[in-house]
């Protein structure tokens, strides 16, 4: 539990560095906090989404590690796969 933390706050990171306001990364923190980790992590990436923010292959291959670890299905999270941006 504890590299899912871990994973969880460098997405959240992730989203800070790209722009995500703070409002949604507060949000995800205070989920993280209360161990709600489905929660924090949908938070971000569904924002990131909507808010069409650019991530690397990085961050994508980190959000399928996180997803992964938590037993997903690869449908709640492949979306993001259409932010990524080529370098």
């Amino acid at each position: 539990m504890r590299i899912l933390i871990i994973n969880l706050l460098r997405l959240i990171e992730i989203g800070r560095i790209s722009g995500l306001n703070k409002n949604d990364l507060n949000y995800a923190i205070d989920f993280l906090n209360h161990n709600e980790f489905g929660l924090s992590f949908d938070t971000i990436i569904t924002q990131m989404y909507e808010y069409d923010l650019e991530i690397d292959s990085d961050a994508y291959n980190l959000i399928c590690n996180i997803g992964e670890s938590m037993n997903l299905e690869i449908e709640s999270y492949f979306f993001m796969k259409d932010s990524v941006i080529e370098k």
